[in-house]
């Protein structure tokens, strides 16, 4: 239909990033950019502004705002920015720049979400760009969008609430369109209660922020009736783990 997600941000809480990755490359998406830009008649640069394509620029101006400046305050603008395609990287669980799984014992489950969102429509081979899904079967949904990553698994495992909630405040004052967590506990119905008011805040944002429903695998493996089947009285029916619990969330069952 034409819509490639060009001039859209969109911010990955996880565990981070393989920035480096091909369908990640900076420079296949300044390509593809390019292209759109012909579509629309506009030379490149006057249609990254038109399409509110993030800077470094941008990110020095609303660093200040950000619980990023609380957190690690000796860092710059320069610091966040990697490139075109990942405009802002931020450790939030170890207050620092390294967003890549090397140095944790988390998965890569953050480069697994990023690829399904925003994947370059192009990869390089040789000197040419060419169709990603043509080359490694591999696009994202808005390929053309920029990714905003944002670490709350660190490198001692495990995340916490306060660091994805910080991430979620900061991702609205970044302009993000979307915000994704595919997380949750695994406490069916439990929410944390100190956190109401961001979420009842988030209905009143042009950021939509979807939420996982949770993280219980174990649904089919201990019911009830040991068979696959489930029953209506088993306590996981129709439950949902935090922070997908909470009233306003734009929760995702899968």
């Amino acid at each position: 239909s034409g819509y490639t997600g060009a001039g859209m941000r969109v911010a990955i809480i996880d565990t981070g990033l393989d920035w480096d990755h091909q369908s990640m490359d900076p420079d296949a998406l300044a390509v593809a950019l390019a292209e759109d830009a012909g579509y629309d008649d506009m030379e490149y640069e006057d249609y990254l502004a038109a399409i509110d394509v993030m800077d470094e620029a941008e990110v020095a101006e609303k660093l200040s705002q950000l619980h990023v400046a609380e957190r690690s305050p000796e860092v710059t603008a320069a610091d966040l920015y990697l490139n075109l395609k990942t405009p802002f990287a931020y450790n939030y669980i170890d207050e620092d720049l390294d967003v890549t799984h090397d140095n944790d014992s988390a998965s890569e489950h953050g480069s697994h979400v990023a690829g399904i969102s925003v994947a370059n429509r192009l990869v390089k081979s040789g000197d040419d760009y060419v169709s990603a899904v043509d080359t490694v079967g591999v696009v994202g949904n808005a390929p053309d969008a920029q990714i905003i990553v944002m670490k709350v698994f660190g490198k001692a495992g495990g995340a916490y609430d306060s660091d994805y909630m910080a991430a979620i405040e900061d991702a609205i004052i970044l302009g993000c369109d979307s915000v994704n967590l595919s997380l949750g506990s695994s406490m069916p119905g439990h929410t944390y209660g100190d956190y109401d008011a961001l979420f009842e805040r988030l209905v009143d944002s042009d950021t939509v922020v979807t939420i996982s429903a949770g993280n219980k695998y174990s649904y089919a493996e201990f019911n009830n009736t040991g068979v696959g089947l489930q029953l209506t009285d088993d306590t996981v029916i129709n439950t949902v783990g935090s922070p997908g619990a909470f009233g306003s969330a734009f929760t995702i069952a899968s």
